[in-house]
């Protein structure tokens, strides 16, 4: 006896149906076997199986928002406080099908191969359970995933920039089919899925607000403007200069003739204009 299983291979082929067809052939312990013209007298039934497929193109796209409702979408390059949430959807167009977040993780640059990694979903299911810093909303539901996550940083004060990866995995559009089980109640255990060919997504950069900015700007929120300081400055000298040459201008006026003031005049003139 021999029993064999077709079923649907995991791939990035997408087909209609779930295709699971189990077949069995059965043969007697003892034959006669005798030869009529060369040929054997053991046949077999041959059955040919025709499966059609059809292959798809999808655009996944990964979109950050700024309110838990996910309205408001962040247009321009985020800048985030460590204390800030980020809100993320990953969507597939068109939508007809169903889309599972395999894993997600986080790099300092634009490269999601980077040694230095921070993953915060794995095998579909969150790593850790501190719903504090990050909450699978929606996952193998539909033809959208979400999920929320607290900002963060890498170690080093040359990273200031985080960028983000999903990969995603398309599934037929049956109920349950593509949902992940992460469940940690005692007698089950997380669902653990064979390594397949998936699409990777990426979003970047998010940039970290720095704190010493912040404590800059509140130090000097109170002090008058650099401007402020520098014309009364140049106010000050001018006044002192005005005052010289003002005592000057008296005692010429008693020592010299009337053209000798008119020159002297005319220098003051002159210096409060360079002065100005």
């Amino acid at each position: 006896m021999f029993i064999n299983n077709i079923h649907n291979n995991n791939s990035d082929v997408i087909t209609r149906t779930y295709i699971n067809i189990t077949f069995v052939c059965r043969y007697p312990i003892n034959y006669m076997v005798k030869q009529t013209n060369g040929k054997n007298m053991i046949n077999v039934d041959i059955r040919t199986i025709t499966l059609s497929t059809e292959d798809g193109n999808f655009s996944v796209s990964m979109m950050l928002y700024k309110d838990e409702g996910f309205e408001d979408k962040w247009t321009d390059v985020p800048f985030l406080a460590l204390e800030d949430n980020i809100y993320v959807q990953v969507y597939m167009v068109p939508a007809h099908l169903i889309m599972r977040l395999e894993s997600c993780w986080a790099t300092p640059t634009n490269d999601p191969y980077s040694n230095i990694q921070y993953t915060f979903i794995r095998d579909s299911c969150p790593e850790g359970t501190n719903e504090q810093t990050l909450v699978v909303i929606k996952n193998g539901e539909g033809s959208e995933a979400m999920f929320r996550i607290q900002m963060f940083k890498f170690v080093g004060d040359s990273y200031k920039d985080v960028f983000l990866h999903c990969n995603v995995q398309i599934c037929h559009n049956t109920v349950g089919v593509c949902q992940p089980n992460c469940s940690e109640e005692e007698g089950m255990t997380r669902t653990k899925r064979d390594i397949v060919p998936s699409h990777t997504v990426s979003y970047g950069p998010i940039r970290r607000q720095t704190s010493s900015k912040g404590k800059a700007g509140q130090s000097t929120a109170h002090l008058p403007p650099v401007e402020t300081f520098v014309l009364g400055g140049l106010l000050l000298v001018v006044l002192l200069l005005t005052g010289v040459f003002g005592k000057l201008w008296v005692r010429s006026r008693g020592q010299y003739p009337t053209m000798q003031a008119q020159l002297t005049l005319s220098n003051i003139h002159h210096h409060s204009e360079v002065a100005s």
